[in-house]
């Protein structure tokens, strides 16, 4: 019976040895992880897995960062190491994780230096000391004889994305970006060459896209590599023959984005100034009513600067302004207002569907103002104490602001003699190929919402994928600083909260036993 017991007992260590063993043979080669947030915030997208399903020989990630970094960047090499070492067991074998700390070491900082990553300027400060310094914090990845590199990764958000967009051009076969042009020749906002948020936009869209210029209404027609065409703000009425030539990028199958303002503020004199662009009958043409009024929000809003005379002196204070209005109704079925919240667009008109649409056309509304907006037709002035209360004929509502449509169109011109005719005119297209139109009720919507116009670019070339990358935005949980008095309180209940419960818990017992007639 005792041997019995014994050779059950090997039997029993025998198969647990075995079972760890093959289970952590079986886990090194299958990966997976569960993620109960609700969008899966803290596992890779499936676009961005896919990507290492089409490695043919060894990528090399080379991390060169600084050790034992402090608040706010303590936690960004483990969140880089765990979006890497997950990415590493999707790879079947291919991807290679190299992490060094290259500081103060010559022959680490010339490599890095060699990748293009840089030692930055790092501070840090806190109530006891103060330290500034040169770090790393750059990322290589290196796949036969290309190379992408993550320079400084100092916010981690949207380090799923970064990751992913310089894969995607390691393994894209030619490295030719899709054509982006911007209208020009009436007035528009300068893109190309702007300040401010506009140069924002510029540098994120120049990751994915060329960017040109193409000038509207003169002989040419939009060039055959332009994939996509934004026409932005234009201030002067786009003629027949700037309207033949967008017709005839849509008919060919390319994608347009059209994002218009009917109202530009004279601040000086805080009335609107009417803009006549000439677009309403084209986007008639194509499902799309542009309404003539201006939607204000006296909830939902952005603010803006304003002169304010207080005694003697004129100061610029910002205030709540209806003019500006938040759109708080966004479309999450579609792709590209993905992890967007809020589209602020300010001096908007509403934009509606005509019904029925063309056929073999598709439309969405991506964005709406909320149910206490309004929307003023013959708009008459742009004071901000005109707008405490509702205004005469105003409309209260959810308006429309933002619109999609994709499908296919028969040309505005499809019955028209073409405008402007030159001798070597190409031959007009009269029925389109499957394209895509985004409108907007303003032209500010652009430089207010660098997120949305991103993805906005991306559905124009049909890039969805990298939209649903884009949009799982991580952010670290916030810990406010606490005051003085606080911090001691908070000091003095981790030294004697345990042992006054303890010793609560000790008089109780001892209670207790008394009262049983115990010891």
């Amino acid at each position: 019976m005792k041997r019995t017991i014994i050779w059950n007992n090997w039997i029993q260590l025998f198969l647990v040895i075995t079972i760890v063993i093959l289970a952590n043979r079986w886990s090194s080669r299958h990966f997976f992880r569960v993620d109960m947030t609700e969008s899966g915030l803290y596992s890779l997208d499936l676009s961005t897995r896919a990507l290492t399903w089409k490695l043919d020989k060894p990528l090399y990630a080379k991390v060169y960062f600084t050790a034992d970094l402090q608040v706010p960047y303590n936690n960004n090499e483990a969140i880089l190491k765990d979006k890497l070492e997950e990415l590493q067991a999707y790879s079947q074998g291919w991807m290679k994780i190299e992490s060094v700390d290259p500081t103060n070491k010559k022959d680490l900082e010339a490599e890095a230096n060699r990748f293009g990553i840089e030692a930055i300027n790092y501070s840090y400060k806190s109530r006891n000391n103060a330290e500034l310094k040169k770090v790393y914090m750059g990322l290589a990845l290196v796949y036969g004889n290309r190379q992408e590199v993550l320079p400084a990764i100092t916010r981690t958000e949207t380090l799923e994305y970064d990751i992913a967009r310089a894969l995607r051009r390691l393994l894209q076969e030619d490295n030719n970006k899709p054509v982006l042009g911007i209208s020009t020749g009436h007035s528009e906002p300068d893109l190309l060459n702007g300040g401010g948020p506009i140069e924002s936009l510029r540098a994120r869209l120049q990751e994915n896209y060329e960017l040109r210029s193409i000038p509207l209404g003169g002989k040419e027609h939009v060039p055959e590599d332009v994939d996509l065409l934004w026409v932005v703000g234009p201030q002067r009425a786009l003629g027949a023959r700037a309207q033949y030539q967008l017709d005839q990028f849509m008919m060919r199958g390319g994608a347009l984005g059209v994002f218009l303002t009917n109202t530009k503020p004279n601040l000086r004199m805080l009335r609107p100034e009417p803009v006549y662009h000439g677009m309403e009958a084209f986007l008639a043409h194509y499902g799309v009513q542009f309404n003539r009024d201006s939607v204000v929000d006296r909830k939902f809003n952005g603010v803006m600067g304003f002169p304010v005379r207080q005694g003697a002196v004129v100061r610029q204070v910002q205030i709540n302004y209806p003019l500006i209005p938040k759109m708080p109704h966004i479309n999450k079925d579609v792709v590209s207002m993905r992890g967007l919240e809020t589209v602020m667009a300010p001096f908007v008109s509403s934009t509606e569907f005509l019904s029925p649409l063309p056929m073999g056309v598709e439309g969405k509304v991506w964005a709406s103002s909320s149910t206490e907006s309004g929307r003023i037709k013959n708009l008459a002035t742009i004071d901000p104490k005109a707008f405490s209360r509702k205004a005469l004929g105003e409309e209260t509502g959810s308006w429309p602001v933002l619109v999609g449509l994709r499908g296919t169109w028969d040309s505005f011109f499809a019955h028209k003699e073409i405008p402007a005719a030159t001798d070597d005119e190409p031959q007009k297209l009269s029925q389109g190929a499957p394209a895509r139109l985004i409108v907007g009720g303003s032209a500010d919507m652009v430089a207010n919402n660098i997120a949305f116009m991103l993805n906005a670019a991306d559905w124009m070339v049909q890039d969805e994928q990298l939209i649903n990358i884009r949009s799982k935005v991580v952010k670290m949980p916030r810990i406010d600083a606490l005051e003085p008095q606080e911090e001691n309180q908070y000091k003095w209940f981790n030294l004697l909260a345990g042992s006054a419960i303890i010793l609560l818990f000790g008089l109780v017992r001892l209670l207790i036993r008394r009262k049983t007639g115990g010891i």
